[in-house]
């Protein structure tokens, strides 16, 4: 019976050392196999929501100058393309040489008119003199007022066709209805004029604008007045500042979203309109939980973003929802906790439940 016992307990010692020695074993070769990660806790932090779109730069005044007569030679297109012109400037002439006959014809007319007229005042005022001393029948100063009478109506009338072929005149010359730039010629001099097609081009070149899409989820945040700015290809290093000046007040229903504009100072013309453009509009800030951008991962084919947190020593894989990006940082809307240790090296290394190691550590 001794003997048995001495057996058990030979037995039992045997068997813990042995289970010591191969827990100890499992654990060298799980630290073995630990991945090596960097994390970075999940903060809150100030975030600025914007909206960042594109579109292409415009003037704020584009203007065609069409002819308001037809089939009239141009004689002179004062400007090139590219010239500055100022508002009143002349910048069409064309072919009036018609109309500048019949315009002195019609001086002519005003003045034998007028002539008649004066001719007939003298007469009546003779007449009446010589009416009041009983010298001239009545009949014949009713005679001389009813041909001044008809002399005056006819000067009228010649001062009436003067005027109009005047403002007729005007036609013939296209003027400049505000500064700007020729930014195109539609004609060359010898062409003929069309009222339907324009003769030539003008723009405001240091004021441009954006126009741009507003979707619905944006539309209570944008305000007039607010500040954007906006990047082109042809200068990759600046920024040019700009104010939202122009919002339609409603949603197109097809499309759910309002459009609105960005008006930027161009007083260099560094700007020139057709240029690609990014924009940016600060819509607001606020506190919100967010991550290092490089901590997401998406899934294959559904493109479900989703990140690694560390928790005892173990990788869990927490799906989320994001919100606004900024910069290196995105906030997350749904399943992450502040201070929770995220991935951000590593990870693809990673799954659900392997040991890792950190080797670094920030924001803990």
């Amino acid at each position: 019976m001794a003997v048995v016992c001495v057996a058990v307990g030979f037995l039992v010692v045997a068997g813990v050392n042995f289970w010591r020695l191969q827990t100890r074993q499992e654990r060298r070769e799980e630290a073995a196999v630990r991945v090596p990660v960097s994390v970075v806790a999940a903060r809150y932090a100030k975030v600025e929501r914007s909206l960042r779109t594109t579109g292409t730069l415009r003037p704020l005044r584009d203007v065609r100058l069409y002819p308001t007569v037809s089939g009239k030679a141009v004689l002179e297109i004062a400007a090139e393309r590219g010239d500055r012109v100022r508002k009143g400037q002349v910048l069409v002439r064309l072919d009036d040489a018609e109309i500048r006959a019949r315009l002195s014809q019609a001086r002519a007319a005003v003045a034998a008119a007028a002539t008649r007229v004066a001719l007939l005042e003298k007469d009546r005022a003779r007449l009446e003199a010589l009416y009041r001393e009983k010298a001239v029948a009545r009949q014949r100063l009713d005679r001389i007022r009813s041909e001044h009478e008809a002399a005056v109506a006819r000067l009228k009338e010649a001062r009436s066709a003067l005027k109009a072929l005047q403002v007729r005149h005007r036609d013939f010359t296209l003027k400049a209805p505000m500064d700007g730039l020729l930014a195109d010629r539609y004609l060359d001099p010898g062409n003929l004029t069309d009222t339907g097609k324009p003769v030539v081009r003008i723009t405001t070149e240091d004021r441009l604008k954006v126009v741009f899409q507003v979707s619905e989820p944006d539309f209570p945040l944008i305000r007039r007045g607010m500040r954007g700015e906006c990047r082109v290809a042809a200068y990759p290093d600046r920024i040019f500042q700009g104010r939202v000046q122009v919002i339609t007040p409603v949603l197109d229903p097809m499309t759910r979203t309002a459009v609105a504009e960005l008006h930027i100072p161009n007083p260099d013309l560094a700007l020139r309109s057709g240029m690609f453009a990014h924009v940016r509009i600060a819509l607001g800030s606020r506190r919100a939980l967010v991550i290092e951008r490089d901590a997401l991962l998406r899934l294959p084919g559904t493109g479900t973003p989703y990140v690694f947190v560390v928790r005892a020593g173990r990788a869990v894989l927490r799906n989320v929802k994001l919100g606004v990006e900024q910069e290196s940082l995105v906030e997350v809307l749904e399943g992450l906790q502040d201070g929770d240790r995220v991935v951000v090296r590593g990870q693809n290394r990673l799954s659900e439940g392997v040991a890792v190691e950190v080797v670094q550590e920030e924001g803990s």
